[in-house]
Formats: structure tokens, C-alpha cells, sequence
């Protein structure tokens, strides 16, 4: 997860805890909900393309666990029906584990404490501890990462989109 972290931590230097929190659940836990209307997924999917496709392209970022997030800016218009398909397969496959999500937050903090990042460790603890008093569950980037990065991407397993 380290690894995964500083890659995090080089790519998109302006993170702030928040954001780690989000790459962490979407190493352990992929995309993190289930798709019920496959449809209702592909109708999103091609919004978020038209307002982002024309950015300058983004490669693919390894998060870890076998996931990838695929960046919607530059994609190709042909591209979203296969996108949205892994996807959806992998957002309702599910997976992952509370204890080792934890683990990983855990991982993360001792990072903050050895001055990984331009954030203090008082900064990631509290961070984690609100997170962690209001349930496991999906999260947004911050204010300040939509403003340095404009995000739009879909986590998927690697397998289904290679």
C-alpha cells in the first residue's frame, strides 16, 4: 500500500487526507457500492466524458489490488461501453475487508507521523478519526483536489479492462 500511497503522493501533490482516505478505500474495496441500473451507470459515465473528455489525457493509475483507476479525460467516446461494462462488473463483485481497510489507514497515519507529507500527523489522525466515527464508507476527493485535477475516472479491476 505504500507504494500506492506516494505514487498518490507524486501524481497529485496537492492530496490532502481526504484524498488518501478515498485511494485507500478504493485499493481495498474497488469502487465501493453496487451498480443496480447498468444503464443508469453508462447515462453518468457519458456525462462526466462530455464535460472532461477534451483535458489533457491521463494514463491510467495503478492503485493496488488489482485495481486501476481509468481516466475519463481523453478517452475515446468508443471506449465507455467497455468502461462502464468492467466497471459495473467490478463495482458488483465487491470485496475487500473492514480489518484490513483499517490496517492500511493505520499505514497511512505512521506515514503522516514520519513526515511523508506536506500535512502534519495531528492533521491525518484527526482526519481518519472523523472518517472512521461516521462508518466505512465511499468518499469524495476535496474542494482542493477538484481544483488542481479536475478528477474523472472509474475504478476497475485491471482484468476487466486489459
Amino acid at each position: 500500500m505504500k507504494e500506492y500511497i506516494l505514487l498518490e503522493k507524486k501524481l497529485h501533490p496537492h492530496s490532502l487526507p481526504q484524498d488518501y482516505i478515498k485511494l485507500i478505500f478504493q485499493h481495498e474495496f474497488g469502487p465501493g457500492h453496487l451498480i443496480a441500473d447498468p444503464l443508469v451507470a453508462e447515462g453518468r459515465l457519458l456525462g462526466e466524458w462530455q464535460e472532461t473528455h477534451d483535458l489533457p489525457c491521463e494514463a491510467e493509475q495503478d492503485i493496488g489490488n488489482g485495481y486501476v483507476r481509468v481516466s475519463l479525460k481523453g478517452l475515446d467516446k468508443a471506449q465507455l461501453g467497455r468502461l462502464n461494462e468492467a466497471f459495473v462488473k467490478s463495482a458488483n463483485e465487491g470485496g475487500g475487508s473492514n480489518y484490513a481497510f483499517e490496517e492500511k489507514l493505520d499505514l497511512f497515519i505512521k506515514m503522516a507521523e514520519e513526515g511523508c507529507f506536506s500535512f502534519d500527523f495531528d492533521t491525518a489522525y484527526k482526519a481518519v478519526a472523523t472518517y472512521l466515527m461516521e462508518g466505512i464508507r465511499p468518499t469524495s476527493h476535496t474542494k482542493q483536489y477538484h481544483q488542481h485535477y479536475k478528477p474523472a475516472y472509474r475504478v476497475v479491476k485491471k482484468e476487466y479492462w486489459k
